[in-house]
């Protein structure tokens, strides 16, 4: 097993506005174009790409895990390159699985994280219901930002 800590994108390392993007992200039918091409020019949020830069450094594998689909893995890797955010693996939401919870989705990919052979001890995530859901998974999850949506 290696050990691994988690990282979510939207709101935890990319700034995300939930009341500039509800209406293609947050109900139950997505539109994942306009909410890709917003979030292409979204800056950094510092404080958190630096905690992830000193974890990496210390010799930790970084595992980017967002609800954004697999089917838009090339935007996601893209902002994280020209960001200069590092990372060893990437789990997205699986294709058709839009009408699932992120805290659902998240608990597959977690278990697919596993298989995989990675060891999760520590997540930085921002949503108050994934924040939730982490911990009640065991596991630490520090929260970066308000999450009420």
């Amino acid at each position: 097993m290696t050990h691994a800590v988690i990282v979510d994108v939207d709101g935890t390392l990319a700034e995300f506005h939930p009341t500039k993007v509800h209406e293609w992200v947050l109900g139950p039918a997505k539109q994942w174009d306009p909410f890709f091409a917003y979030m292409a020019e979204a800056p950094v949020i510092e404080p958190v790409a630096r905690l992830v830069k000193l974890l990496k450094a210390q010799g930790q594998q970084i595992v980017i895990c967002s609800g954004r689909p697999d089917t838009h893995r090339d935007h996601t890797h893209e902002w994280l390159t020209r960001n200069a955010i590092p990372f060893d693996a990437m789990y997205l939401r699986p294709d058709g699985h839009d009408h699932v919870d992120d805290e659902a989705v998240k608990e597959a990919l977690l278990n697919t994280m596993r298989e995989d052979g990675f060891e999760p001890w520590l997540v930085l995530d921002d949503r108050d219901a994934v924040v939730a859901q982490w911990r009640a998974l065991g596991l630490t999850c520090l929260q970066c930002a308000p999450g009420d949506f």
